[in-house]
């Protein structure tokens, strides 16, 4: 039987700038093989030929910055309590493997409904969301949280659970290790350059959160004179294999020094826009800096949507544009590929060219909000929602089709996802919280 598997589409993007129209893609085991025009087949198509029929088949996304465990506080960071400090820490002490595991799988078909093929996750119990992605058939590149100051799990022990974590997860095909301490002001000098050294050392990408709030800038500018970019920048842990999340709470000087860096930040545009306080991606561009995007986590944004990121990027960014407004082309560019392309150190194209990773989803066109299609492109991005979302496929394997997710049961992984939620709201009295209205 031939490993090749055919996928006929109205059209297809290849990247941000070429489409093919009446065409097919053709896989061999989890690459990218070619895409030909449909009429170059023989009129008798060949096995495993898949007519997809009036669709767009395009790349996936990337998700640059999730925490897909941490979906259990929808809703609850909007009111007087802090979301970081009060919402996410508060519930976070009661989190264990099994917790974990459950709300992963859950924040993964978040993610995966709305057509992300690739996450890079930072969070407690790393092995716990490795072990979902496998389940689900995700991308992860996973890193376990490390902090060694103030925070839900601290100390020595995270660093050697995060170390035994990228060594058992080294040559997993779906689960890529990465270094990651939680940001500045939670992990102490000497240990960030003790993990930055391990990351370069051991050839892993660093995954931080860095200037993403008032309360770490105060702590760097008490404790160290400077502001959390300048600090980290100071102690020599910037470099072109670190993807630093938010880089929104800075100081004149700040940008140029990460763009110095050729460091990787994330703009994660609902977290950034509820807060008032948008990381300058019109400056990171003028720096040519050419940023990122991710969901964050709920508390700041309580899904795992990337359409609807790209879209909030767009605005964002162009509501306080002086020039050089980007477009709809360039968004889906950082999405599907640049995304990947910076967390997996080079590895990944997020193009459906040869010898590629087939990891693409299939796009609806004969809906309300698709038609009429005059720009394929722009219409993924300003019109697509999960509901036009019909296929995911990643690594050649199809994880979802005609909406159902195929290797998971959906109704199991609810019901799972409730009960781990429950449990941890009982055992952290946030229940009782809520109906208290202490998060109003």
């Amino acid at each position: 039987m031939s490993s090749l598997q055919y996928f006929s589409a109205k059209y297809i993007v290849e990247d941000s700038t070429h489409l093919h129209k009446d065409s097919v893609l053709i896989v061999e085991g989890d690459l990218i093989q070619d895409i030909v025009h449909i009429e170059s087949l023989p009129e008798k198509k060949p096995e495993n030929f898949n007519e997809l029929g009036e669709v767009i088949i395009s790349p996936g996304f990337t998700n640059a910055h999730s925490h897909v465990a941490l979906n259990s506080v929808k809703g609850l960071g909007y009111g007087g309590a802090s979301a970081l400090y009060d919402v996410m820490w508060g519930i976070e002490p009661a989190l264990d493997d099994d917790l974990v595991y459950k709300l992963s799988l859950l924040g993964m078909m978040d993610a995966i409904s709305s057509g992300t093929t690739s996450i890079n996750d930072h969070y407690f119990f790393a092995d716990s969301v490795a072990k979902a992605c496998e389940r689900i058939g995700i991308r992860g590149f996973i890193g376990h949280t490390i902090m060694t100051e103030y925070g839900p799990w601290t100390g020595n022990e995270q660093i050697s659970l995060a170390k035994s974590f990228n060594n058992n997860w080294k040559n997993s095909k779906t689960v890529h290790p990465i270094v990651a301490p939680h940001e500045t002001s939670t992990v102490s000098p000497k240990v960030l350059k003790e993990l930055s050294n391990y990351a370069l050392e051991n050839n892993l990408l660093t995954h931080i959160h860095l200037a993403q709030t008032q309360k770490e800038m105060e702590y760097i500018k008490t404790n160290f004179e400077t502001s959390p970019i300048k600090h980290a920048y100071n102690l020599g842990i910037l470099n072109e294999k670190v993807i630093a999340a938010h880089c929104n709470v800075v100081e004149d000087g700040d940008l140029e020094l990460l763009a110095e860096s050729k460091a990787f930040p994330v703009f994660c545009p609902t977290t950034h826009g509820i807060a008032g306080k948008p990381m300058n991606t019109n400056l990171l561009s003028e720096l040519n800096v050419d940023w990122g995007i991710g969901t964050d986590c709920s508390g700041g944004n309580d899904d795992y949507d990337m359409l609807e990121e790209m879209r909030t990027a767009l605005v964002l960014n162009n509501s306080v544009a002086k020039k050089d407004f980007i477009k709809p082309k360039e968004v889906f560019r950082k999405a599907s590929e640049e995304n990947v392309k910076r967390i997996s150190g080079g590895a990944f194209s997020g193009k459906l060219s040869k010898n590629q990773k087939a990891d693409f989803i299939t796009v609806l066109i004969n809906t309300p909000r698709m038609l009429p299609l005059h720009d394929v492109v722009n219409n993924i991005v300003m019109c697509a929602s999960s509901k036009e979302i019909n296929d995911v496929y990643i690594d050649g394997k199809c994880v979802l089709k005609n909406s159902k997710f195929q290797q998971i049961d959906e109704q199991a992984v609810l019901e799972d996802g409730m009960d781990a939620l429950n449990k941890i709201f009982v055992k952290t009295g946030f229940d009782k919280k809520i109906l208290e209205g202490d998060f109003l």
